[in-house]
């Protein structure tokens, strides 16, 4: 065996794509886990003890016992034809408008909901607006096709829909125009915030006036925590025409499901489709969420979660305010699974990530999440997978960390 391997990062260069160009060889989410006993803070993951174990055992059995055949065949590009049926159903309600299964295509998860969408719609040198702070997950997979990136600030409500016009305009006046507008506007990752009805419909009148594609990432928007749910969805608002909703059962189910969809006009939903090459998401899988959908264990799985959740970031906000309010500020969020800590000025959120982890407490570092180079001082706490009765004594190893990076800061 040659002592150099022939293919090295630098001789593959002239072989790899442009996409493979753009990325480098970094690989995203290949983290190798912490081996230590730590309190994670760090990922929007759901909480173990309420994994629908029995739920999804019951319609499994169920479906391999009336259509074992259909299940553990080929399902197509476009999914499983039930699970898209069952989809259109539910959301047909939950949306307020009707739709059937032609507005639905299933995924591998609301990643791959992104993804065949930014692929359906962006050319290398298109222009994508993005609101900042986001999921450094969706800011690759659109850099990755080679946009532009317009970066829009946020405020405690969401996303500044007058900034959104200001750059239109000036993309405009440019010759330039925008295809595309990433948002999360319902319980947004990480600063938690749910966009206002009032800046939803203002949004819309721009998406209209200058043809842009509203891509709404909507992973969180079912877990809501007060007596109301949130302001109707973009693509509700618009009558199902100006929005590509992305959602995802990895937040509701289980993230090892690796099961999305996303809603969307039906001419979009047949270009997304007719790009795909890897033969539709799993049968099994989609028969078997389809059967926890029209038994109703999904819905009644939801009320469960809105309920550990929101008991989850009572918890979290309890040890709060007895350990670490002299350093932090934050609003409160309506739904979703994170916290967004605001930094007393002076702190650095990446000094205080690496003391926690340093203590055995993992968390996001707030400038992880900007699109361009105007950070801010956060720190975004997931609640939703720490076990309740470790989130005490993680905000308290978090609240040791904080002064001690403050009196190395002579933050006072």
């Amino acid at each position: 065996m040659p002592e150099t391997p022939f293919w090295t990062q630098d001789s593959l260069e002239d072989l790899v794509s442009a996409r493979s160009k753009i990325m480098g060889a970094g690989v995203w989410a290949a983290a190798r886990p912490d081996d230590r006993p730590v309190i994670s803070f760090a990922g929007g993951l759901p909480d173990v003890p309420s994994l629908p174990s029995e739920e999804l055992l019951r319609a499994t059995r169920n479906v391999l016992e009336r259509e074992r055949r259909e299940a553990l065949q080929y399902g197509g590009t476009f999914g499983p034809h039930p699970l898209r049926e069952a989809i259109a159903e539910r959301s047909s309600v939950i949306e307020g408008i009707p739709l059937t299964d032609e507005h639905v295509i299933i995924s591998s998860g609301a990643a791959h909901g992104i993804g065949i969408a930014c692929e359906a719609l962006l050319d290398p040198g298109d222009t994508a607006l993005v609101e900042s702070p986001t999921f450094p997950g969706s800011l690759r997979t659109i850099h990755s096709f080679g946009a532009e990136i317009e970066a829009i600030p946020m405020d405690d409500e969401g996303l500044r829909v007058d900034l959104v016009e200001e750059t239109l305009k000036r993309l405009a006046d440019e010759g330039r125009r925008a295809k595309l507008l990433y948002t999360i506007p319902t319980h947004q990752n990480p600063a938690g915030s749910t966009l206002p009805l009032a800046r939803r419909e203002k949004l819309l009148e721009l998406a209209r006036e200058h043809r842009v594609m509203l891509l709404e990432d909507d992973a969180y928007g079912e877990l809501w925590f007060g007596d109301n749910p949130p302001p109707p969805s973009l693509f509700a608002l618009s009558g199902g025409e100006l929005a590509i909703r992305v959602l995802t059962f990895s937040k509701i189910i289980a993230t090892g499901l690796r099961l999305g969809w996303n809603l969307a006009p039906p001419t979009l939903i047949t270009r997304m489709a007719a790009l795909r090459y890897d033969m539709g998401s799993s049968p099994y899988l989609g028969r078997t969420v389809a059967e926890m959908i029209r038994n109703g264990d999904l819905d009644r799985h939801v009320e469960r979660l809105r309920g550990i959740y929101r008991r989850k970031l009572e918890r979290l906000c309890a040890a709060i305010e007895e350990h670490c309010s002299d350093y932090v500020s934050y609003r409160l969020p309506e739904g979703g699974f994170f916290l967004w800590l605001g930094l007393r000025p002076g702190l650095s959120a990446l000094e205080v990530q690496q003391v926690a982890n340093e203590k055995g407490v993992l968390i996001g570092a707030g400038p992880h999440f900007f699109a361009d180079s105007n950070v801010t001082q956060h720190l975004r706490v997931a609640f939703s997978y720490t076990p309740v009765e470790e989130i005490e004594e993680g905000v308290h190893r978090l609240g040791e960390a904080l002064r001690e990076v403050a009196a190395n800061s002579a933050v006072k």
